[in-house]
């Protein structure tokens, strides 16, 4: 296997990691109940909305063409 594969896999999947990791952090902070304000708060959820966009995104970019050449090589 060409190492792009493998470096393009592996960089693809830290996308939404690094906001996932935020949020997680946020999380923890939230729950140690030290310091928790409405600016925290807000960054973890915005950080966990921006993850799950990019994995919805990712998810339809991988799927719709593959549906759409699907459904033209069908016919």
């Amino acid at each position: 296997m060409p190492f792009a594969a493998i470096g393009f896999a592996s960089v693809v999947s830290l996308m939404p990691g690094v906001y996932l990791f935020r949020m997680t952090s946020g999380l923890v902070q939230i729950a140690g109940g030290s310091h928790t304000t409405v600016q925290l708060m807000g960054a973890t959820l915005s950080d966990g909305m921006t993850a799950i966009i990019i994995i919805l995104a990712m998810s339809f970019g991988l799927i719709v063409p593959k549906m759409l050449i699907d459904r033209l090589y069908d016919r």
